[in-house]
């Protein structure tokens, strides 16, 4: 960090400010063990009772850094469900390159209604909380709680030390409710941060400014600090659901960026970060820029192999090939090489860093200019272009730029083609390190949908058997889910897109093909049979086979989250079905051309039948990827239409004898 010259030698130390109002660890009211459900978000798997964080400013390592910050932490937990009992294990990640961040302490404590009716307190064994490496720069600490159950609360506090002045953001908000959080700053008025607050609901604000006696190696120092509490309370979790981007995104949290620094004599110290400090950090950090300088021991043959290659694409190609081929990973995203890529490359294994940091390397060292993009995956959340702070992001991917198009490579993912940009980063900014102020991208894909084709024949029998063959391809963002599952878990692959949907119907026969050709879509030929649901002389059957849209997955009434597919999707449905000669079609749904207001999702159904033959026509396109969660009643009751429609039955009956 930056030394403040004038001041560089002073050493601060600030005592902890007591909580006020809340319960000290150790002290639980009866009702919150015997409380069954939350009731300001009913149905919650657990509840935070207590969320509570403290940041404080103390003496810093002479000649090191000009102050540490500490920072407490304590959260009160209880469990409602089974599934909340998850939240009894509790891992707390902790940035210890270099000592960096330093937990001191750690206290835990489950309470419990004993068999005799008394509040039961255990505290957590020293066994149960240890320390276990992320990777080079992470360590988290752990903590399982033995004694935890339904119904019981759980709590622990922590103090960390950090050496580094700035001050850790807060989210009021998590995946399980909240009852009560509460945030508390004490900021020596010589710096001045930026907050920027991200909240719909009330923040109860306190402040004062005291005066506090700072340590120096001369004696003492009076200087001013601002304490601020942030509060609130009764906030709903932020659950899962479907088709979301981060929940992160969606939590009510404040952040803070240190801007300044006001010696007091008029003079001010502007310490905001930009985006040409970030790169010139990487240019210069060993596991990140220092990397793009190897030529990694055992690829002369291949980079010989590529300069040979006089079209860019296919040198590109052929590059990022062998590095998919040669390199697995191993599940860690990460920005930094922390081995080094001539390391993980002779490993053959390395998490998206050293992968992707390989991968530009060796193109640029091809004769393909290539630079790194940091990115954050839609998992984890959206960055601030306007706050400068390399953890925002948690991978890194490789960025090429050809002629009027331009290329977003993840090595580190064997299912996805060159030409289609990775799942996880599609509808994100990217910041492309190259120059001195480097680049931001939006990460779009137009050309690339999600796309379905289901060509179908069914043969009905007297006996209401249907005996058919089916032909499903899928390509672009289809084709890579799908041939992920299938890699991953042949028989998973078989129920989820085969079988679930269709309780009547047996698979006799999978076949997929095109598994290794990228530039083609995935062949899956299917032969199976269906029992007709039938009433008296009637049977019924549905023609949307293995379509994608047999089950509706907007059914909540209320959403909290916008929806985010990420691509556009197009579906195909072609049908030709035969019916025995002694029945008739009774009743066919109708032709019908379906959109919503604003056109972008699209519904077209054509059906012809002609004597015992059914020719069947079937189209669905979502023409945009997101939709706002305030719009949600109006996408959600169209959505219901489409899946209804698409379901309904065809009718047959019997004819009647002469």
């Amino acid at each position: 960090m930056r030394i403040i010259l004038a001041l560089a030698m002073l050493l601060f130390t600030y005592p902890l400010l007591a909580q006020k109002g809340l319960p000290p660890v150790g002290k639980i009211d009866k009702a919150d063990l015997e409380m069954k459900d939350c009731d300001f978000d009913k149905g919650a798997e657990a509840l935070t009772l207590i969320a509570w964080g403290n940041i404080y400013y103390d003496r810093g390592i002479q000649g090191v850094s000009f102050l540490n910050t500490i920072y407490e932490r304590r959260i009160r937990i209880k469990i409602l469900k089974e599934s909340g009992l998850s939240y009894a294990n509790v891992n707390i990640p902790y940035f210890d390159n270099n000592n960096e961040e330093k937990i001191l302490k750690i206290d835990a404590v489950t309470y419990n209604i004993g068999d005799d009716g008394k509040i039961k307190t255990t505290e957590v064994g020293k066994s149960s909380i240890y320390s276990k490496r992320i990777n080079k720069d992470y360590s988290e600490m752990i903590i399982a709680f033995p004694e935890a159950r339904v119904g019981s609360v759980i709590e622990y506090k922590y103090k960390m030390e950090r050496r580094t002045d700035r001050i850790k953001d807060w989210y009021f908000q998590s995946g399980i409710p909240v009852r009560y959080s509460e945030y508390q700053i004490n900021v020596p008025l010589f710096y001045r941060f930026s907050v920027q607050p991200t909240v719909v609901d009330d923040v109860e604000v306190k402040e004062n400014i005291t005066d506090e006696l700072i340590s120096t190696n001369d004696g003492t120092l009076s200087t001013q600090v601002l304490k601020k509490n942030f509060i609130m309370r009764n906030l709903v979790g932020i659950r899962n659901e479907p088709y979301m981007g981060s929940a992160k995104d969606y939590q009510q949290r404040i952040e803070f960026q240190l801007s300044q620094f006001d010696y007091g004599d008029g003079r001010v110290l502007d310490l905001r970060m930009k985006w040409s400090d970030i790169i010139k950090e990487l240019a210069k950090d060993d596991d990140f820029g220092k990397q793009l300088e190897w030529e990694p021991n055992g690829t002369a043959s291949l980079l010989a192999e590529a300069k040979q290659l006089r079209d860019p694409e296919s040198k590109m190609k052929l590059v990022y090939d062998y590095v998919k081929k040669n390199m697995n990973w191993d599940g860690d995203e990460s920005i930094y090489s922390y081995d080094g890529i001539n390391a993980a490359f002779g490993k053959k294994t390395g998490s998206s860093g050293d992968i992707n940091l390989l991968l530009t390397c060796l193109l640029n060292k091809a004769g393909v200019p290539a630079s790194p993009i940091l990115l954050s995956t839609r998992e984890n959340g959206l960055v601030n272009k306007f706050y400068p702070f390399v953890k925002q992001f948690n991978t890194v991917m490789t960025f090429v730029r050809m002629n009027d198009k331009y290329f977003v490579l993840d090595a580190s993912d064997r299912t996805s083609g060159y030409r289609l940009i990775p799942e996880s980063i599609v509808n994100t900014q990217g910041f492309i390190v190259e120059g001195e102020e480097g680049k931001w991208i939006d990460i779009i894909d137009n050309k690339h949908k999600y796309k379905v084709m289901a060509a179908l024949r069914g043969q009905i029998d007297d006996a209401g058997i249907m005996k058919g063959d089916c032909l499903v391809n899928c390509s672009d963002y289809a084709r890579k889910d799908r041939r992920e599952s299938w890699i991953k878990d042949k028989e998973k692959f078989r129920q989820q897109y085969f079988t679930k949907a269709y309780t009547s119907l047996k698979i006799d026969e999978l076949t997929v093909n095109n598994v290794e050709a990228d530039s083609l879509p995935l062949e899956q030929k299917v032969k199976f049979t269906s029992t007709l649901n039938s009433s008296g002389d009637y049977r019924y059957f549905s023609v949307n086979l293995f379509s994608d849209l047999e089950i509706n997955p907007f059914v909540s009434d209320e959403r909290r989250t916008d929806v985010d597919f990420g691509y556009q999707q197009e579906y195909n449905i072609f049908g030709n079905f035969t019916i025995p000669e002694n029945y008739n079609f009774e009743t066919l749904p109708e032709n019908i051309s379906m959109y919503t207001p604003d056109n972008s999702v699209m519904f077209n159904r054509i059906l012809q039948a002609e004597n015992n033959m059914l020719n069947v026509k079937i189209t669905v396109e979502f023409k945009r990827t997101f939709y706002t969660a305030a719009k949600y009643a109006e996408f959600k009751d169209f959505y219901k239409k489409l899946v209804s429609k698409l379901n309904e039955q065809i009718v047959i009956k019997k004819k009647a004898t002469p």
